[in-house]
């Protein structure tokens, strides 16, 4: 049953992101430097299984319930096999009305996380990992942030995914 898991989320990334920690000589005081201009921002639009697949987009702004059913259709649909169970937070555009007749009608079942449990969705941590990398990367452009993001997103492994489904209680 947790083969057909298809968890969703949001996560916005920008290109102020820097190191939350650093190491210096002992005595020493450790350095770096935040850009003081306004960030820019990307949303990034992902879903994740436990075999490690993801079926991602990013754009400017935020998750509109039109942008979303757009994802569903587009990007994610594609990817998933009858009897999949697609979960996902109780963001008002995961509630648009067309976005459980897409699924349903495809064959999908839609599972709404309770309020405030970001715990039980194993792709917040996989938006760690990928912000951890984006923030050592220190990526200034917005023209580079969706590449950059993607080179994040493809480090994920097939181990690192069963490790956080464990971790939420999964498997």
């Amino acid at each position: 049953m947790v083969e057909h898991l298809v968890f969703l989320d949001e996560s916005g990334v920008n290109t102020n992101l820097t190191r939350l920690y650093g190491r210096a000589l002992s005595s020493q005081r450790a350095m770096d430097h935040a850009p003081l201009n306004t960030p820019q921002t990307t949303t990034v639009l992902s879903s994740i299984r436990l075999n490690g697949e993801k079926a991602f987009t990013t754009y400017q702004g935020g998750t509109t319930g039109e942008r979303f059913v757009q994802y569903l259709k587009e990007i994610l649909l594609p990817t998933l096999k009858p009897g999949d169970i697609v979960v996902m937070d109780n963001m008002r555009s995961h509630h648009v009305k067309a976005v459980r007749e897409v699924l349903e009608e495809k064959g999908m079942k839609v599972l709404y996380l309770p309020p405030y449990s970001p715990d039980l969705n194993p792709i917040e941590k996989m938006w760690s990992k990928m912000k951890a990398l984006l923030r050592g990367w220190k990526v200034r452009s917005l023209d580079l942030l969706p590449d950059a993001v993607r080179m994040a997103l493809d480090s994920v492994s097939q181990l690192d995914c069963r490790h956080w489904f464990a971790a939420s209680a999964y498997c």
